[in-house]
């Protein structure tokens, strides 16, 4: 099913209106960079859209037909569909990373009150749009694309974390591979607890999931300090 066509679209992600229903654009004033990136915004949007049905929704003909543009347009902006993949990704990854980094810093220094503060806008940003969970914890895991691109960066945003609340000589006198363990194996616990929480496998409140989260974390780096 091709969600700009769809009767009933995928909550949280925006509707794409079918090619010939809507009115053509002013585009009267307009430079030819200005109409390339409304035409990549089109993009991004139908790519998210499908994308949230399952990546393998997403081909170069569904998302030029569900953003309403020539086949042509596709290739002004994006090289391929793996790269409209990357560039759908990287868009929520900026804004979920935003909370986030905005959360810490507004947090006490303790590592348990800034995972705390972390995990609580994820699981609010997850709530607000169910579909951001299907694209950035389903899909990322099902799609070698996105698994491969996506692979490093929830566990930076781990040791962001970490490194922000342990004193800096406690970390150094940690070896790195046990930091990168620790690291690893936090990070797929939360993508995990997230992943079945939000297809609504675990029946609790964000409260409840990010206390469990923290519990885990915690525990984590006190084995880790105590190594």
């Amino acid at each position: 099913m091709i969600v700009g066509y769809a009767r009933h679209p995928v909550k949280g992600v925006p509707a794409i209106s079918k090619p010939g229903t809507t009115a053509p654009e002013p585009w009267r004033g307009t430079t030819a960079d200005e109409r390339a990136d409304h035409r990549r915004r089109q993009l991004l949007d139908a790519g998210l859209s499908l994308l949230a049905e399952g990546a393998a929704a997403v081909s170069v003909r569904a998302v030029t037909r569900v953003a309403g543009l020539s086949p042509r347009f596709f290739y002004e902006s994006f090289e391929d569909r793996e790269a409209l993949l990357i560039a759908v990704w990287d868009e929520q990854y900026a804004e979920v990373s935003a909370l986030v980094e905005h959360a810490i810093a507004g947090a006490s220094e303790e590592f348990d009150s800034r995972m705390r503060a972390a995990l609580s806008v994820v699981a609010r940003w997850f709530e607000e749009q169910p579909s951001r969970a299907v694209v950035m914890l389903r899909e990322t895991l099902a799609d070698p694309v996105l698994r491969r691109h996506a692979r490093r960066r929830l566990p930076e945003l781990v040791l962001g974390a970490m490194a922000a609340s342990v004193p800096a000589q406690a970390m150094q006198s940690i070896r790195d591979v046990d930091v990168q363990i620790a690291v690893a194996a936090l990070s797929g616990a939360i993508v995990n607890l997230f992943l079945e929480w939000t297809a609504g496998h675990l029946p609790v409140g964000a409260e409840h999931i990010v206390e469990s989260i923290v519990e885990v974390a915690s525990a984590a780096l006190a084995r880790l300090l105590d190594s």
